[in-house]
């Protein structure tokens, strides 16, 4: 089964055209032509008659010609809303993937310490974590339990001990 956005796009009137770019926020200082209508998961999406398409691929098509169903644009720009046809590439899914931001790529954990030889350390199963956040869930772990374990022995503030009936 084909991707959505595998499929061939149907023809656009030159009221699809005025509709489409009175939807596209002009170049700002980075170049990106910004989808301002309908997204999903970051993706401009348009209607065409009873179809919904991706607002890249129809701006690619406009520039360029309909791509090779087999390729994916990938955005060069990594701004998945920006549709401008020269920020866009049409590769491979694997070489789309390749050139995203994965986990792999990334420098430092998502609060902002650095993956480094002193500060990562990996699972069995190869991932990798932060050291340090490993250690602050670790002490905060350590308080609460210290804190229900003394409200426990404590009797919770209820009379008549606060154990198991």
């Amino acid at each position: 089964m084909a991707r959505n956005d595998a499929l061939p796009l149907p023809a656009l009137t030159d009221k699809d055209l005025a509709r489409f770019w009175s939807k596209v926020l002009m170049p700002d200082e980075s170049g990106c032509m910004i989808w301002r209508a309908s997204l999903s998961q970051g993706y401009g999406h348009f209607r065409l008659g009873n179809k919904i398409c991706k607002a890249h691929r129809i701006a690619y098509a406009l520039a360029y010609g309909e791509p090779d169903l087999a390729l994916t644009l990938d955005h060069l720009c990594r701004n998945p809303s920006c549709v401008n046809p020269t920020h866009l590439d049409a590769v491979t899914h694997r070489t789309n993937i390749l050139r995203g931001e994965t986990n792999g790529n990334k420098t430092h954990c998502p609060q902002g310490h650095p993956y480094d030889v002193k500060n990562t350390k990996r699972y069995k199963d190869g991932r990798r974590y932060c050291r340090t956040c490993r250690q602050i869930r670790a002490h905060e772990w350590r308080a609460a339990w210290a804190l229900w374990t003394a409200h426990k022995k404590g009797g919770g503030g209820k009379k008549g001990g606060g154990g198991k009936k």
